[in-house]
C-alpha cells in the first residue's frame, strides 16, 4: 500500500476512535491522547520500543540522554501514531518525544527496579490517597493545594511520605497518565528527601494478570492505537510501567500504621504476605492467569489455582471488604494489629461517604465514591498517636 493510503486508514481510525470513546463514556468530554496520556514503552530483547501518539498527522522526534551516551536524536514518520527503537541501557535514561505541534513529553525510564520495600520507621507524616482509578486531573488539585507538588508536577512536600493505596488502574479516563505520573513522582520524592509508596491494588492485579473487565473505552483506544492488547501497556516483564508495577508490595507497614488495599484479616506476617505475591508477579504464569482460553500446555493448571485462589481470594488483602461493611469483626482487626505490632489500619477498596474513622478509630476508610477527592493525613504526636486529618480537593483540612 502506499505511504498516502496508510496515512488515510491511521487518520481515519484516529477519527473512529475519538467517535466510540465519546458516545461510550457516561459523559461527553475531551480526551487526550497526546504526550504520557498515550505514551507505551515496551521491552524487547536490549532495546526498548518507544511508542506515543500526536493529536493530527505530524513527523515525530524523539531524543534520549544518560550520563555516559551522547544524545541521540529520532524521527519519525507523518503520522499520529509513533514508534522509536533505542537501546536499552544500565542506567537511567531521560526520553523527549512529540511532534512540532505540541503534546510533548519528557520522561526518565529506570531500567532496574528493585523490590519496594515495605516496612518504614521514624516518619512524623503521613499522606494517603485511596482508590485514584485514572483521575488523573484531581490527584495533581488535591496534591498542589496540599503542597506537596508544584505546577511542574515536582515534589515539594519535603520529607513527609504519601501513600497511594492501590487501585491506580481502570474505571477512569486516563490511568496511563495517572500511572506514569506516579511513576515521575516516585523519583522526584526521592531526590528531595521525601518517599512514595505504592500498594497493589485488585485492579493492578487484574491488569496485569489479563482480567480487562473494568479498562474504560478511552484507554482501550490508546491500545487499540498502538496494535496491542490493553495487557500489553502494563506487562510484568515487557513493559516498563508493568515491571514497576510487579515490584510493589501487597501490604506495607509505616511505624505503627499498616496499610493494604482491601484489608488484612488472615494470620500470616506481611513479610510472608508480600513474599508470596512477589513470588506470583514475578512469575511467567502470571501474566496469563487469566487468559481465555489458558495455556496448559505451556503452564500448569495447578498452579494457575494456586495464584487465581490467593491472588483473587475474597478474605485476601487485594478484595477484602469486611472491616468496612460490618462492625463486627474487632477481635479481627485486634489479633491483626497485634500480630503485626501495629495501632491503625489504613485501607481502600470500599466505598465509604468520606474517608471515615472506625473501630473505636483502629481503622480507616479511604475509597470515596468520587476518586482522588479527598486525602488523609496522619501526623505522629508525642506518644506515638497520630493526629487524623480529612483534606479535600481544595486543601482545607478537618479533624478526622
Amino acid at each position: 500500500m502506499s505511504f498516502a493510503f496508510n496515512l488515510f486508514l491511521t487518520y481515519y481510525f484516529l477519527v473512529l476512535s475519538f467517535f466510540y470513546v465519546l458516545i461510550s463514556e457516561k459523559s461527553p468530554q475531551k480526551f487526550r491522547f497526546d504526550g504520557k496520556y498515550g505514551l507505551y514503552v515496551s521491552i524487547e530483547g536490549d532495546h526498548y520500543q518507544v511508542h506515543w501518539l500526536t493529536s493530527a498527522p505530524e513527523e515525530g522526534y524523539l531524543n534520549t540522554h544518560t550520563e555516559e551516551v551522547e544524545n541521540s536524536s529520532y524521527s519519525t514518520p507523518k503520522s499520529i501514531i509513533h514508534k522509536v527503537q533505542i537501546p536499552l541501557y544500565d542506567q537511567s535514561m531521560d526520553i523527549d518525544f512529540g511532534s512540532p505541534s505540541g503534546g510533548n513529553g519528557q520522561i526518565t525510564i529506570v531500567p532496574n527496579h528493585e523490590r519496594d520495600a515495605f516496612e518504614f520507621k521514624g516518619v512524623d507524616s503521613v499522606y494517603v490517597l485511596g482508590d485514584t482509578h485514572g483521575n488523573f486531573d484531581e490527584v495533581v488539585q488535591i496534591l498542589q493545594n496540599s503542597k506537596l507538588i508544584d505546577e511542574n508536577h515536582q515534589w515539594i512536600g519535603g520529607s513527609v511520605h504519601l501513600v497511594f493505596l492501590g487501585d491506580i488502574l481502570d474505571r477512569g479516563k486516563d490511568a496511563l497518565r495517572l500511572t506514569w505520573f506516579i511513576y515521575e513522582l516516585e523519583q522526584s520524592a526521592a531526590q528531595h528527601g521525601g518517599q512514595i509508596h505504592l500498594i497493589l491494588g485488585n485492579h493492578e492485579i487484574m491488569v496485569m494478570s489479563n482480567d480487562l473487565r473494568y479498562v474504560s473505552a478511552k484507554e482501550q483506544q490508546v491500545a487499540n492505537m498502538h496494535q496491542v492488547s490493553y495487557q500489553q501497556l502494563y506487562h510484568p516483564t515487557r513493559s516498563v510501567l508493568g515491571r514497576w508495577l510487579s515490584t510493589k508490595p501487597a501490604a506495607l507497614k509505616i511505624d505503627g500504621i499498616l496499610f493494604a488495599h482491601g484489608g488484612i484479616i488472615m494470620g500470616s506476617s506481611l513479610k510472608s504476605l508480600n513474599d508470596r505475591v512477589y513470588q506470583y508477579t514475578q512469575a511467567p504464569l502470571f501474566s496469563h492467569l487469566m487468559e481465555q482460553p489458558f495455556d496448559s500446555v505451556s503452564f500448569s493448571q495447578v498452579e494457575r489455582e494456586e495464584q487465581k485462589d490467593y491472588l483473587y481470594d475474597s478474605f485476601g488483602p487485594f478484595w477484602f471488604r469486611g472491616y468496612v461493611q460490618t462492625d463486627t469483626l474487632g477481635s479481627y482487626l485486634d489479633a491483626i494489629l497485634l500480630n503485626n505490632k501495629a495501632k491503625l489500619h489504613v485501607v481502600g477498596h470500599t466505598t465509604v461517604p468520606n474517608i471515615s474513622s472506625l473501630y473505636n478509630g483502629k481503622l480507616i476508610a479511604t475509597n470515596v465514591p468520587k476518586a482522588g477527592t479527598e486525602m488523609l493525613l496522619l501526623i505522629k504526636s508525642k506518644r506515638s498517636k497520630y493526629h487524623r486529618f480529612r483534606i479535600n480537593l481544595l486543601g482545607e483540612f478537618v479533624v478526622l
